[in-house]
């Protein structure tokens, strides 16, 4: 086994930014009444939920032909995919998917768009699962594998609560899991309608343990049960029988509870009603602090193998960047280093696996999340020969293959339903002339609207602290608004976010995107967004505001090519062909200095 790497700390998405969403629409009134149908009122019956039906036929091997997969966000950010993609694009993008070498795309099936209300379980949103049997039907249609990420941690949905509150309960309530798992078994009904789904994956990422709450105590006592006699762990435990916390002295044993809590608990229910699953398991290693009798202190790094193969598991996932195992000191690494990392990772890995097959399902080679400058990174000009390396590694892995995160750049902007494909849900409109807010609803693509808005009419959206960090005129970043319009005539808006407005001129038959820098001023609930037209008439497509685009180096947000477009290009041709009969023999695996 290679020795181990003291890995640096990897801090859960679910506390920054990720690199880490059906509606039927009809003319007229009907158009309009679909957007009110489709949210169950709450304390709705959800009625029977259909077992997996069985195919008739074995399934595939997993491994054939290998996954080579992307993620796929709708041109949105990843946390509101569900309710911001556009169905007329779905086919072009898939298209394109395909003609850069990928043959199965990974999907976002966030808890809380689909299954808003849980405690008490359940309601749902059936606008979500018809457009995610959209995209599962468009996939088959472009010749796209389907990977689910089951229970993406983050959404926007305005019934769905807090999402890192929602977490929380998940891990410590059983009623809870117990709605999670229905969740579960409404998904599976969905996937097993569409032979392109592939794998489903579980991450660690969205199932993140905060601490234990007292309530847990009867799921703590079976962990203790399991513990062998002779486990070393049983030395670590709080001798009054306390709770551990996760940077307290006995950290080990919240760690080992969190890893049993994921595989003994949470996979078990899921897998019950979908086949094949995977984990994502964390292969980073968590500090503790050890402070000495002289007083000198030192780093003990606590790992996560026990998570690496839970029960029935089809595969093991896992994540890459170049920060893994790396100083992460703002270095530059050339290819061979980072080569030497993802070696050693996928070869400890392998180790771990039990024979498991390994599915690196977030490979990312470009990562620029805020707050993490620090990270290591790869220079420009190792990306091609890194990218040859990484094939190799994969190869001599027999890895199952990979899913490149962000295939195109996107911006991060906290506004929900941001292209009216569920109609006015979560916004507020305000009509110059008193008509309904509806009545400026207008069938695009004959099933997703588009807003036509005249002079006086004033659209507003309050975008609570619960989507994270908002844009912020004294975060030190540049803040920009952005929507997709037409005009025919030309218009006049002014826009507010908390702060001063500013104002968007429209020319004489704009089309396309018009964006502003705007200063805004969150308060402690959150920070509203208010549009308004001054002067004229425009057809809004969508909105954004952000502060930051996160890249992946593959097409900026325009789709224009970057430098890691052709090297990846190069790697899926390879990998999905299985032409590797140029790769060396396997490197000795790396060591820290």
């Amino acid at each position: 086994m290679p020795p181990a790497l003291p890995i640096r700390a990897r801090p859960s998405p679910i506390y920054r930014s990720l690199r880490g969403f059906a509606l039927i629409v009809l003319i007229g009134l009907a158009f309009v009444l679909g957007f009110l149908a489709g949210r169950a009122p709450p304390d709705t019956p959800a009625g029977p939920i259909p077992a997996t039906p069985p195919t008739g036929q074995p399934a595939p091997p997993l491994s054939d032909p290998p996954i080579v997969a992307a993620h796929y966000f709708g041109r949105q950010w990843p946390k509101n995919f569900i309710a911001g993609f556009r169905r007329s694009q779905v086919a072009e993008d898939f298209a394109a998917l395909r003609a850069d070498g990928f043959n199965t795309v990974v999907l976002l099936v966030a808890w809380g768009d689909f299954q808003p209300g849980y405690a008490p379980c359940c309601t749902w949103d059936e606008r979500a699962f018809a457009r995610l049997r959209f995209l599962l039907d468009q996939a088959q249609a472009a010749g796209l594998g389907v990977v689910i990420r089951l229970g993406y941690g983050w959404y926007f949905h305005p019934d769905g609560g807090d999402p890192l509150e929602r977490i929380h309960r998940l891990m410590n309530d059983g009623a809870v899991r117990t709605a999670f798992f229905r969740f579960s078994e409404r998904i599976a009904a969905v996937a097993a309608d569409h032979p392109a789904t592939r794998l489903t994956l579980l991450s660690w990422e969205d199932l993140w343990l905060r601490r234990i709450e007292p309530n847990a105590r009867n799921d703590y006592r079976e962990f203790l049960a399991s513990l062998a006699d002779d486990d070393p762990l049983r030395d670590e435990l709080p001798v009054d029988g306390s709770l551990p916390s996760a940077d307290g002295p006995h950290a080990a044993v919240f760690h080992r509870y969190w890893d049993w809590l994921l595989t003994e608990r949470l996979f078990p229910g899921v897998h019950r009603h979908i086949q094949p699953l995977t984990l994502e398991a964390r292969i980073d290693r968590d500090p503790l602090s050890i402070r000495a009798a002289d007083g000198s202190q030192s780093l003990r790094w606590i790992g996560h193998e026990a998570s690496y193969r839970p029960p029935g598991a089809a595969a093991m996932s896992l994540y890459w960047a170049p920060f893994w195992g790396a100083e992460n000191r703002g270095e530059t690494l050339g290819a061979e280093r980072a080569a030497e990392l993802f070696t050693t990772l996928l070869a400890e890995a392998s180790t771990g696996s039990g024979g498991l097959p390994l599915f690196v399902d977030q490979f990312n080679v470009i990562d620029n999340t805020l707050g993490y400058s620090h990270h290591a990174t790869l220079a420009d000009d190792a990306l091609a020969d890194f990218m040859t390396r990484a094939g190799c590694a994969l190869h001599q892995a027999k890895a199952l293959g990979y899913g490149y995160w962000t295939l195109y750049d996107y911006v991060e902007s906290p506004l929900y339903n941001p292209t009216f494909g569920y109609g006015l849900d979560g916004w507020r409109l305000e009509t110059g002339d008193q008509r309904p807010g509806e009545s400026r609803l207008h069938p695009l693509d004959a099933d997703h609207p588009h807003l036509r808005l005249i002079s006086g009419d004033r659209l507003s959206q309050t975008i609570p602290t619960t989507r994270g960090r908002l844009p912020s005129h004294d975060s030190g970043l540049d803040t920009q608004f952005c929507l997709h319009a037409d005009s025919d005539d030309g218009a006049t808006l002014h826009v507010t976010a908390g702060g001063p407005s500013v104002t968007l001129h429209l020319p004489a038959g704009h089309r396309g995107e018009a964006c502003t820098a705007i200063a805004p001023t969150p308060d402690p609930h959150g920070l509203t967004l208010s549009l308004g037209l001054d002067q004229g008439r425009a057809t809004l497509h969508s909105l954004a505001l952000f502060d930051h685009i996160q890249t992946g180096g593959v097409y900026d947000r325009h789709r224009r090519p970057l430098p890691l477009r052709d090297p990846l290009r190069a790697l899926n041709q390879r990998f999905a062909a299985r032409t590797f009969a140029d790769c060396p023999s396997p490197d000795r695996p790396a060591q820290v200095p």
